[in-house]
């Protein structure tokens, strides 16, 4: 039996119970993923984008499921992973059970935060609207020679069987000046799979960010699949950080879908400091013109970690910009992957797009694979990208040693040095500091995986 027929026979059996935990809009469209995922296995390594992670093998092992909807013990002592400085709404997710925010919490006027089935009963048109648009949607208008984009079945898996997620709504001309901060945690007492969406609607001259955590306790194994859908109208901005800290037994299938009108930005960076197989998808769609993308991202990884990145951003409006930065740190027997895709379609004339992809291997037996790719159909367009792979500069350590700086001391600075690109690109001071302490730690070899306390990342030591 394929990895893909359990689930589906798992829908059919628990069809009922799995509907009568969740909402209108999101049962809607549980027959049309089910009918997309009857013709369409789970990709394994022979599909081109999933070349660098299988995904058939990845959900082939018999997870648990959480269909009841049963809270997690002891939710008042979740990790709280606060980032000093920074003022935060602090939302938990205990596995893909969403917990409400605290009740003495008041959002500003304008700012809608609750869990996809509450906002189903006060919002239903806004979620009717938006739910599972985007990534459902197989690109128009694209040129006889590109191939269409087709549907994702990890996507369509995530439809088929997640019960809840966290809609946030930002009315127009609303600028948040508090950050959303989302603590996605993995605990269970048998081998687990969650499944979570996530709908962010940023209206007319809005603005808000928002900070994803991804911990995982316990020894078990973890599956969790994410589908994140993120609208952005004319002149919004969004910016999206993701920070991963979750150990060896954990795989995370993350994908990301953005519309933008003109005039918008969307930011999103991914920072993955301790995983087990993790694989983010980013699908951007530029629709207005002017409207700009930035992506960028952070891996170190040792042991027999595995971080897979592939992205695609579509100009579709004339005068859009984009940016791809990722820069892999990699040492152990880990490997990891970036797959980089610009697609100019006839008519995104004055296009702007730069992609970087850069990799240190520390270790002989690392393994990285970088793909940057362009496929242009204008003739007024800048585009560029670049690639490298290699290992720290020699000279720049000889350079340090001959000034007193210890070998290993000067191996962490160089290494922080080249990762330091990304996160200078976290517009959010508190959070940039944060970050820059923990991938000090993360290098040094102090940082494990949260436990129930999380003194590891709620103080800075």
């Amino acid at each position: 039996m394929s990895s893909v027929q359990q689930y589906l026979d798992l829908y059919r059996e628990q069809r009922a119970l799995i509907e009568q935990n969740s909402s209108a809009p999101l049962n809607a469209r549980r027959a049309e993923a089910a009918k997309c995922l009857s013709h369409l296995p789970l990709p394994t390594r022979r599909v081109e984008r999933y070349k660098y992670t299988d995904a058939e093998a990845a959900f082939s092992p018999d997870f648990g499921l959480n269909l009841h909807r049963y809270a997690l013990p002891g939710e008042q002592m979740l990790p709280s992973c606060r980032v000093p400085a920074l003022h935060t709404f602090l939302m938990h997710v205990n596995n893909d059970v969403v917990c409400p925010l605290a009740d003495d919490v008041v959002l500003p006027e304008g700012v809608t935060i609750m869990s996809l089935n509450e906002a189903a009963q006060h919002h239903p048109d806004l979620v009717a609207r938006y739910y599972h648009q985007a990534a459902a949607q197989e690109p128009a208008n694209a040129h006889k020679h590109t191939d269409r984009i087709k549907r994702d079945a990890v996507t369509m898996l995530n439809t088929l069987l997640a019960q809840d997620g966290i809609f946030v709504h930002v009315a127009p001309g609303v600028k948040c000046d508090r950050t959303l901060q989302v603590v996605f945690r993995a605990s269970a007492d048998t081998d687990f799979m969650s499944n979570r969406r996530v709908l962010v609607v940023a209206e007319e001259d809005s603005q808000i960010d928002l900070l994803f955590c991804e911990h995982a306790e316990g020894t078990h194994r973890y599956l969790s699949t994410q589908v994140t859908e993120i609208f952005t109208a004319p002149r919004a901005e969004v910016n999206l950080y993701t920070l991963e800290e979750t150990h060896a037994h954990n795989t995370r299938f993350s994908n990301i879908y953005v519309e933008q009108e003109a005039d918008s930005r969307v930011s999103i960076n991914a920072i993955a400091l301790l995983t087990g197989v993790s694989r983010t998808m980013v699908n951007a769609r530029l629709l207005g013109r002017g409207a700009h993308c930035q992506t960028t991202g952070a891996v170190i990884a040792d042991s027999h970690q595995r971080v897979d990145n592939s992205i695609l951003v579509d100009h579709v409006a004339e005068a859009c910009t984009s940016d791809m930065l990722y820069k892999y740190v990699l040492d152990g027997e880990s490997e990891a992957a970036f797959a980089g895709k610009v697609l100019v379609r006839p008519g995104a004339q004055q296009t702007l797009s730069q992609q970087t992809s850069a990799n240190i291997c520390i270790s002989p037996t690392a393994k990285v694979h970088s793909q940057p790719m362009l496929e242009i159909y204008a003739d007024d367009v800048k585009c560029n990208h670049g690639s490298t792979v290699g290992k720290l500069d020699e000279g720049a350590l000889l350079y340090l040693r001959q000034r007193g700086i210890p070998e290993k001391e000067a191996r962490l600075l160089l290494q922080h040095a080249f990762i330091n690109d990304v996160l200078q690109r976290v517009h959010l001071d508190p959070l940039r500091e944060r970050l820059s302490y923990l991938v000090e730690q993360r290098f040094r070899g102090e940082l494990c995986h949260c436990q129930s306390s999380c003194e590891g990342c709620s103080s800075v030591r």
